[in-house]
């Protein structure tokens, strides 16, 4: 038995070096098809040193198999079968036709009890391991088979809606500019009517601009993560200023005031993108829900360890199922977006945890509502 040990010794050395092969160096198919092939080799040996058709060496070749088809992928079965069962024909058959092929036999029935049955033992071992192994691998699969189907569901549901979403709002607008049209080709307006219908149109194109700004926004959201900078500072006025502007002049056009109270010199940490989003959201929703004389404000005030930003109206209020739709919204944003408001605002609700703030709100019945962002300072 001092060859087989100098085999094993000698076996132990290349098991670590293919071992690097496939841990470190990424060759891994290269090292597993090098290790069957010495695997097969290492068996012949085996077998000329263990009493050839009288050993064990035949119950390693079958485990042997089992484990290399337990890796492998399926296209590698076919070669590997080959391989084992010329491996083990080419043995028998050499034996048979020279015994004197097998170098070394037993001493006596103990020495062959024990082998025999310590090879039984590993062997049915190996088995149980292999099938943990192939059994954890299609539970996983079978796992992340069924995220996937739950996934495309989810996507097929969010598409659905989304498509609502964009055939409602954006027929609103469009129907609007058809019928501003047909009125200037038939009818002759004075000024003011001129203007209250341009005003109109302005609202009408802002709202259905800010819609489209937010499905943009969605579509982008797992793409933009790797650029998402929470730590950078960024003057609050500035980020917003477009925004400002922008709807600074609807709010105007609608008989509305615009109050902003912030700080001309506050800077922020975070991201200005986000932030953006958020404040534009929530002043576009003050203004489309508020109604002609409402008053809107946007102030900012330091509290403890925030940064608080509120945008509030003197509108109707939010009434108690809109309240359900928003709170619903932000737990399941694509389960709930039959209303802009909805997108925009669940939108809102993602883009605030990930710069790792928080939103709320609070509204009375025919007296407004405020939208709080509180920003950790």
């Amino acid at each position: 038995m001092a060859t087989y040990a100098l085999i094993t010794a000698i076996f132990i050395p290349l098991q670590v070096f293919l071992f690097y092969l496939s841990r470190f160096r990424g060759r891994t198919v290269l090292s597993m098809n090098t290790y069957i092939l010495v695997i097969h080799g290492f068996f012949v040996a085996s077998y000329r040193v263990s009493a050839g058709i009288s050993g064990s060496t035949l119950l390693s070749f079958c485990i042997v198999f089992f484990l290399a088809v337990a890796i492998l992928p399926k296209k590698e079965y076919l070669i590997l079968t080959l391989v084992n069962l010329g491996t083990v024909a080419m043995l028998l058959i050499t034996e048979y036709n020279d015994p004197a092929f097998v170098l070394v036999n037993y001493s006596g029935r103990k020495e062959h009890f024990i082998d025999i049955a310590s090879t039984y033992a590993v062997t049915i071992i190996l088995i149980l391991a292999g099938l943990g192994y192939i059994i954890k691998n299609y539970t996983l699969e079978k796992e992340n088979a069924e995220a996937r189907a739950i996934m495309l569901d989810e996507l097929h549901e969010e598409k659905a809606r989304l498509i609502s979403v964009i055939s409602h709002d954006y027929h609103t607008p469009l129907t609007a500019l058809q019928h501003y049209l047909k009125i200037l080709d038939k009818h002759e307006l004075s000024a003011d009517e001129r203007q209250e219908l341009t005003t109109q149109m302005r609202q009408s194109v802002a709202h259905t601009q800010s819609l489209l700004a937010n499905l943009l926004d969605m579509t982008k959201i797992d793409i933009r993560k790797n650029d998402i900078n929470t730590k950078a500072a960024f003057p609050v006025l500035e980020a917003v200023s477009q925004t400002l502007k922008v709807y600074g002049d609807i709010a105007r056009s609608s008989h509305q005031q615009m109050d902003i109270l912030i700080p001309e010199e506050l800077r922020i940490n975070g991201d200005k993108h986000l932030f953006n989003v958020i404040i534009r959201n929530l002043i576009n929703n003050a203004i489309k829900f508020s109604g002609d004389g409402a008053t809107i404000c946007f102030s900012y005030e330091p509290q403890n360890v925030f940064h608080v930003f509120r945008v509030t109206d003197n509108g109707p209020g939010i009434d108690e199922q809109q309240q359900n739709e928003i709170y619903e919204s932000w737990q399941h944003p694509a389960r709930n977006v039959a209303r802009s408001g909805a997108i925009g605002l669940a939108l809102s609700k993602k883009y605030a945890i990930e710069l790792g703030a928080d939103l709320s709100f609070e509204t009375n019945r025919g007296q407004g509502t405020t939208f709080f962002l509180r920003i950790p300072r």
